[in-house]
Parts: C-alpha cells; structure tokens; sequence
C-alpha cells in the first residue's frame, strides 16, 4: 500500500472543504460500501481521515 500523506493541507493554510462535507464523503463512502471496503475505497478512506484530521487542526484556535 502507497504510504498516506499525514496532512494533505500545507501548513498555516486553511483547508479547502469544511468538516461537515468530508465526514459526508467518509459516511456515503462506508455506505456505499455496506461497510466492506475494497483496497481502493481503503485508500480513499485513509486520504479522507488525513484530510478530515487536517480540517481539525486548522480548527483549533490555540489558547491565549
């Protein structure tokens, strides 16, 4: 398996789609699926989370 990129946003830049539109892919992608997915929708799965993951961070405001 190709190694997953840990942050597919560069750094200091806000990430291009909200929160809500990548759980919705990740979501229509397991139920599309019925919850088996091939290696391809695996890769998917794990560019969705690192973008997912990235989108959170880029959320977070840092304490005073």
């Amino acid at each position: 398996m190709s190694p997953i990129p840990d942050d597919p946003t560069p750094a200091g830049q806000a990430p291009e789609r909200p929160l809500a539109e990548i759980n919705a892919d990740i979501r229509c992608l397991f139920a599309r699926a019925e919850g088996r997915l091939t290696d391809a929708e695996r890769l998917r799965h794990a560019l969705l989370l690192a973008e997912w993951a990235a989108a959170i961070r880029a959320s977070v405001v840092p304490a005073a």
